[in-house]
């Protein structure tokens, strides 16, 4: 699009590795157009919408739209990037920005991927576009939520596509043992000031349980039947309308909680499973910057 700078950093994932306290991060500093809602969506959608067929197909708007989910490039700003964690999960999502912008940096973090879908199963089980089962155990015999901690095989389409130069990977871990390390490398890693630190510590998305769990089961099952109406349908597939009912839902129906670690006797069985894959990434990541 002439004369309309193209966007400089996506962050890709995976959710629940930290990427909330680095979108803070991002969002705070002075000389970065951070979207206003974090998640624009527009190369993929969420994974529950992607799951229940709801996807609001943000691509299709065009990129005259994406550009306008950013702050303007005036005054101090010197980039600007969204960080959209469903983006990890998606080829065609990488295809997409490939050739948007092939240059493009981005940003991923990880962390040991059984407390990463442990940690995601807990959050997600009070979505209400899509439930997720009962039980961590019956959310693991599907395939792909299983899979969802296979990094490797999600970051490969990825690696293919860019430049290692251009990607910068987090680990968990060091953001709880060393923010400020984090933060200052992310930021050089961008090129804006390495030394602003924000006023105050920010970003942290707890699970979260609904406090009327009925009151759950209804808007799910009105969600889905005013979805299902012409016209209303499409005024739902607002990425503004979605994410205000969104947010209307979690003030109204929800509360932080806690939840049983993972059986010891489980965790080895995922692990196991996972064994594998994190082989194959520590081996993908050899030439790309890790900070860890």
């Amino acid at each position: 699009m002439p004369n309309v700078p193209h966007i400089d950093f996506i962050g890709i994932g995976a959710p629940k590795c930290g990427t909330t306290w680095l979108s803070a991060q991002l969002e705070a500093h002075p000389q970065i157009g951070f979207a206003p809602d974090k998640e624009v969506y527009y190369f993929a959608d969420t994974i529950p919408r992607r799951i229940a067929g709801q996807e609001l197909h943000c691509f299709g708007r065009g990129v005259a739209w994406y550009h306008k989910q950013f702050p303007a490039v005036a005054g101090a700003i010197k980039c600007r990037g969204e960080f959209c964690p469903a983006y990890l999960y998606s080829e065609e999502a990488a295809t997409r920005i490939a050739a948007y912008r092939p240059d493009i940096k981005l940003l991923v973090c990880l962390r040991p991927p059984v407390e990463m879908i442990y940690s995601w199963y807990w959050y997600g089980r009070n979505a209400v576009i899509a439930s997720l089962p009962e039980s961590f155990e019956k959310m693991m015999e599907n395939p792909f939520l299983r899979d969802l901690g296979c990094f490797a095989r999600h970051l490969k389409p990825y690696l293919d596509r860019f430049p290692a130069k251009n990607i910068l990977v987090v680990q968990f871990d060091v953001i709880r043992r060393d923010p400020d390390r984090v933060r200052q490398a992310v930021y050089e890693f961008l090129g804006v000031a390495g030394d602003f630190r924000p006023q105050a510590e920010a970003g942290k998305n707890p699970a979260r349980a609904p406090r009327f769990p009925i009151l759950q089961s209804g808007a799910q099952r009105l969600y889905a039947g005013i979805s299902a109406i012409p016209g209303v349908g499409k005024l739902l597939k607002s990425p503004a309308i979605a994410k205000t009912l969104q947010d209307t839902y979690h003030l109204l129906n929800t509360k932080a909680r806690k939840y049983e670690p993972l059986a010891p006797k489980e965790r080895l069985k995922w692990e196991a499973y996972y064994a594998a894959d994190q082989e194959e990434l520590s081996g993908l990541l050899r030439n790309v910057q890790v900070i860890d």
